[in-house]
Formats: C-alpha cells, sequence, structure tokens
C-alpha cells in the first residue's frame, strides 16, 4: 500500500477524459498484486540489499478505482516491497502515467512504515495510520519510452537508500537515518508476512487497475557476496492492497538456474512460479523403463533421476541416471513390479514421483515437497491479520519545499489479500 500526492493527480487528472482504448471500461473478476513475490518458509533469510528488474515490452493502463468506484485512468504502480528488521515496512514505487502507447511519464514515490507506532523522527514528512508511523516522499520524475529496462533497489548497509535504474543507469533518489537488514521470512511486528515482493497493482491508496503488460520481472537479494536469484516465488505480492486485472505472472523455466516471471494478458491466480513439481512420463517394455522429466513445453537436461524399490517399510534406490538433452533417460534391468520413479529437485524444479503401482501411494504420502508447502502457506495462512482501515489527509513533501500535499482517500486500506478459497496448482 502506498500514496501518491494530490499534486501528481491533479497533474493527471484530465487523462481521464481520453477514449479507452484496447483497455476494458469495467472492474471484472478478482484483482490482485500481480508479479512476483518471495516468502521464506523454510528459514529466514537477513540481507542488505533487494533488487527487482522489470523488463517491459509494452503497457496498456486504463481504469483504476477504489472500492468500485472510478478513480483514476491511464495511471498504474510497479511497487518493490520489503520489510526491515520485520519492523519497518519500505516501498519503492515507479508510479506510471501512459502518455501514449510507448511513452509512460514515472514518478518515483516512498512510503515507509513503522509497524510499532508513530515516527519520533522526520516528523515534518511523517503521518500516522491507525498508530502506525509513515513517511511519504514524493521523488523526480522522468519519461521511459518501450521497450525499456527498469530496476528498482534498496540498501540498507549503512543508510536505508532507495533507487531506480533506467536501462542499466542507477540512481539512489532518497537516504533515509536508518540501517540494519531486510528480514526475508517469518512475520513482522504487526502479523504481515516478511517478503520481498515486485507487484503491479493501482495508483495508491488501494486501488485496483485494469491493465494489460507484457515484460518480464526478476527479483534478487544479496547473499554473502552473491546477488542471488529468489528460491522460490509466488505470482501475487502479500503485503500490499493495491491490484491490478487483465494481467497474469507465470513461470520461465527455460533455465532453471535462472528462472523468471513473464507478465502477459491474462487472469492471475495465486500460485507458486518455482520450485514447481515437473511431470514425470514413464514408459515400460520389458524390463526397460523410459522417463522423460517435462513442465509444460520445457524439458530439463542433466537431471539426475531414481529408481527406487520397495524394500521391507522403505523406498531404497536401486538405479540412478541423468537426462539428456531431451530432458530423457533410460533404465534397464528394471525386473520388479513396484518402483517409484523418483526426481529429488534441484534449483527451481521441486522434487516429483511417478509410482508404478497405487499400492505404494501409502509410502509416500509423507513426502512433501517445496512446492506442495507452499501451496499449502498459501491455503491456510489467515491474511485477515492484515491492515484494515481508512486513509484520509496523507501528507506529501517532495523534492521542493514549495508545500505539503493533500491526496483524499475514497475507501478503506486492506494490505494484504485473500487468497486462501481462490488458490490454484499451475500443472501443465
Amino acid at each position: 500500500m502506498y500514496y501518491i500526492s494530490v499534486g501528481i493527480l491533479l497533474l493527471l487528472v484530465l487523462s481521464a477524459l481520453l477514449p479507452l482504448g484496447l483497455v476494458t471500461s469495467a472492474q471484472t473478476g478478482i484483482s490482485l498484486p500481480v508479479g512476483i513475490s518471495f516468502f521464506s518458509l523454510f528459514s529466514t533469510y537477513y540481507t542488505p540489499y533487494v533488487m527487482g528488474v522489470m523488463n517491459l515490452s509494452s503497457l496498456q493502463i486504463g481504469r483504476s478505482y477504489i472500492s468500485g468506484q472510478p478513480f483514476q485512468y491511464g495511471n498504474a504502480s510497479l511497487q518493490l516491497n520489503v520489510m526491515l528488521n520485520g519492523t519497518y515496512w519500505a516501498q519503492d514505487v515507479m508510479l506510471f502515467h501512459e502518455i501514449n502507447n510507448r511513452t509512460f511519464q514515472v514518478f518515483m514515490v516512498v512510503n515507509f512504515w513503522n509497524l510499532t507506532g508513530p515516527f519520533v523522527s522526520l516528523v515534518e514528512n511523517t503521518t500516522t495510520f491507525d498508530g502506525l508511523g509513515v513517511y511519504c516522499y514524493q521523488g523526480p520524475s522522468f519519461n521511459v519510452t518501450l521497450p525499456v529496462s527498469l530496476s528498482l533497489f534498496m540498501n540498507s548497509s549503512q543508510h536505508l537508500q532507495f533507487g531506480y535504474s533506467v536501462n542499466g543507469i542507477k540512481k539512489v533518489y532518497l537516504t533515509l537515518p536508518f540501517h540494519g537488514l531486510f528480514k526475508l521470512g517469518g512475520l513482522s511486528a504487526n502479523g504481515l508476512p516478511n517478503d520481498l515482493e515486485m507487484v503491479w497493482g493501482g495508483p495508491g491508496g488501494g486501488s485496483v487497475v485494469d491493465m494489460l503488460a507484457q515484460g518480464s520481472e526478476e527479483l534478487y537479494f544479496l547473499q554473502g557476496s552473491n546477488l542471488t536469484i529468489v528460491p522460490s516465488a509466488l505470482s501475487v505480492g502479500l503485503d500490499t492492497a493495491e491490484s491490478a486485472y487483465g494481467v497474469t505472472s507465470f513461470p520461465n523455466l527455460e533455465n532453471i538456474q535462472k528462472p523468471f516471471a513473464e507478465i502477459n494478458r491474462g487472469v492471475n491466480t495465486p500460485s507458486v512460479l518455482w520450485p514447481v513439481p515437473p511431470k514425470i512420463n514413464v514408459t515400460q517394455v520389458n524390463d526397460t523403463v523410459h522417463v522423460k522429466l517435462s513442465y509444460g513445453n520445457y524439458t530439463f537436461s542433466g537431471q539426475e533421476v531414481e529408481i527406487r524399490v520397495l524394500k521391507g517399510l522403505s523406498l531404497v534406490t536401486l538405479a540412478q541416471g541423468i537426462t539428456n538433452s531431451s530432458g530423457e533417460v533410460t533404465f534397464t534391468n528394471v525386473t520388479q513390479s513396484f518402483y517409484e520413479v523418483y526426481f529429488p529437485g534441484n534449483y527451481s524444479l521441486s522434487q516429483s514421483y511417478a509410482l508404478s503401482s497405487p499400492q505404494l501411494n501409502h509410502l509416500i504420502s509423507v513426502t512433501t515437497s517445496a512446492f506442495d508447502s507452499l501451496v499449502h502457506f498459501l491455503e491456510t495462512y489467515n491474511f485477515k491479520k492484515a491492515l484494515s482501515s481508512d486513509f484520509n489527509h496523507v501528507k506529501y513533501h517532495g523534492q521542493t519545499s514549495v508545500n505539503y500535499l493533500l491526496l483524499e482517500v475514497i475507501g478503506g486500506l486492506t494490505a494484504g489479500i485473500l487468497v486462501s478459497a481462490l488458490l490454484v496448482r499451475k500443472y501443465t
């Protein structure tokens, strides 16, 4: 969730009179923050640096809404959100305003939340929402022409820095007197997940936007001395209330060591982007077992596959093989009637298996993959703990000292999304 100044809104309000073009004019279906997020279930990561990359080839922005009521036209946000020390919620935001189908004006916006209470410093640029301190900043603006490569990044190693890049040219545009580590995993001080997310949504105030986009997203954090791709990813953001419809996020696993999300036209559903369990296709002729690993149109070479057989009450490895360039491997001299073909998982692929007999089901029903654990989290987590209230009279102070600006928020704020009833498993 973030808020923008009425100065920006007044600058852009005439866009509401433009014809709707290719984007639909009425809000339909269910909207979610669309993109990529990382929430660690198995361990907590601490890092001083996070970055999201957006390679954008096309973008069309339609109407946005708050509480079902028309809000603006031609404006959307791209947000990089993360928790600092599990106590502060930092939002580095690009607000897009469509000038034409290839040119967009981008405004940089920062919201920085104190989840334990009001700020005792930065008084002139802060407000209070539901007892929480919120620092609001309106940064520089610039034009971009598609196609374009953009990034948002935050660095907390000394002071908290907010930055962005356009086609590889980086700029830090705000530094705050806070430091520590970004926390990825567990729950924050007010119960929101400590996730890292880069998502598309409406232009502030908990709004939803109707939009179309094509491009790719990558999400990184610094682990040791290496900038690392997040080890798991979801298709939706967990903490922000801004949302979008008309676009969807799905995984590109052509290189399983370097997965990324593709953004395109569609209906987004809360799902696991990676790790995902590949499909194991098994063909047996006499004592020869032929195995192929695939996921949709992808096949996976250089992956270890095992044949496991029953001994007593346990499954033990009978044979191992490595898939070829077509994702295939052949086992010979498999004389057992009951066996399991097992893939232990690797990089963005979760463990998976296929059985020669359903009688083995009871032996492996306790096997839980990383994919299953993430799905279970989305199905069972109580997102109703998220913030929910009205938020009025948000004050912004821009780069100049002209004055404070005012934004009236029409509807309520809901930081978080109810995804348990909507979850689908994206098997292909």
